[in-house]
């Protein structure tokens, strides 16, 4: 059976219940450096950030998160905490507010085993939990995931396969964040090995031409290759906040 370690951390990145009986570490860089250790030791498959006591770091945490990992983090905040949508656009997958629905946290981090699809959709990062975006609007596109449908600014409609759906649906639903062509391989094919650029590629570079044609060349620059992957330049408005809130009052 397929199991999952996830790393709990507040927004300091001091990681919760690692003790070596030695003094606290105070230490910003050498907190930070024993989290990525952590992470990597591990294998983690998910980060569960603790923003219930917020210090007002939460936003620069997940960035921190984002910038040395591709792992899913998840964030646990108060009900009223107005900033769920910039942590969402930092780089979280998902907030939940206390107590915890455990179905919905497991739904979060569990791989389906209903097919290869839903297993690569867990790897990127986009695990289907009951109040996952079913669409996603950006820099006038409009993105329909489940129906594998991308609109373009004027109205005009183009199919996309499975696999670009997956990886449009994840760079634009994390705009701003360079995401490793390792990562988005792995979601593409968990048995990539080697180079990924051959497997990544390709797909963004049909990407690239369906918004071209949709919405010409601001459509050609929305996804940039930067130094360590690439990501979507534009502000994403995905449906999850009103849905989240809405499922917590």
């Amino acid at each position: 059976m397929a199991t999952s370690t996830v790393v709990v951390t507040r927004e300091d990145l001091k990681i919760l219940g690692l003790s070596d009986g030695g003094p606290p570490e105070t230490d910003p860089q050498q907190i930070e450096n024993e989290f990525f250790k952590t992470l990597q030791h591990h294998k983690a498959d998910a980060v569960v950030l603790d923003l219930t006591a917020p210090q007002g770091q939460g936003v620069a945490a997940i960035l921190k998160i984002r910038r040395g990992s591709a792992v899913p983090i998840i964030v646990i905040c108060g009900p009223g905490d107005r900033l769920m949508p910039e942590y969402r656009q930092a780089g979280a997958i998902a907030c939940m507010t206390p107590p915890i629905d455990l179905m919905r946290l497991t739904a979060l981090l569990k791989p389906s085993a209903a097919g290869s699809d839903a297993t690569a959709d867990a790897n990127l990062g986009a695990a289907e939990g009951p109040n996952r975006a079913e669409v996603i609007e950006f820099s006038g596109f409009v993105l329909r995931p489940k129906e594998k449908l991308l609109i373009g600014p004027d109205g005009s409609e183009m199919t996309l396969s499975a696999v670009e759906s997956r990886v449009l649906r994840h760079l634009a639903g994390t705009p701003g964040v360079v995401w490793p062509a390792t990562a988005i391989a792995e979601g593409i094919d968990r048995d990539a090995l080697g180079d990924a650029d051959p497997i990544v590629a390709p797909v963004v570079a049909r990407l690239r031409r369906k918004l071209t044609k949709l919405g010409g060349p601001e459509g050609e620059r929305l996804i940039r290759t930067e130094i360590g992957g690439y990501m979507v330049a534009a502000e994403a408005v995905p449906a999850w906040p009103a849905a989240i809130a809405a499922g917590s009052s």
